[in-house]
């Protein structure tokens, strides 16, 4: 089942590369589509190229959406917010859409 969901992220210093690497990994490895989004930056996080520039472009002061759609969106959520507990100052939920919402809607907010 298909799921999607957002996330409203402050950090509270930046991240290390190995912990970006560790997103990208787990991305890659349970095949969810990850975006970020803060400001006129967006990245998709499955272009390791594109994950990197967004986090040093990124304003650390300000929060920045995560949109996580895929299969076992709370697990990958999870397993991210573990790798970055010492850096997140913030983190909610903003919005999550199951499968039957998502296709019985034309538009959804996140």
């Amino acid at each position: 089942m298909s799921e999607l969901s957002s996330y409203q992220i402050t950090l509270n210093r930046p991240l290390k590369t190995n912990q970006i690497m560790k997103v990208y990994k787990t991305i890659s490895k349970t095949g969810c589509d990850l975006y970020l989004h803060q400001n006129q930056l967006i990245a998709d996080a499955g272009h390791l190229p594109k994950l990197l520039s967004f986090f040093l472009f990124m304003d650390k002061d300000e929060s920045f959406v995560m949109i996580i759609d895929g299969e076992c969106v709370d697990d990958v959520y999870d397993q991210i917010e573990g790798e970055w507990q010492d850096h997140i100052a913030e983190s909610t939920c903003r919005r999550k859409y199951d499968d039957a919402m998502v296709e019985n809607e034309t538009s959804i907010l996140v």
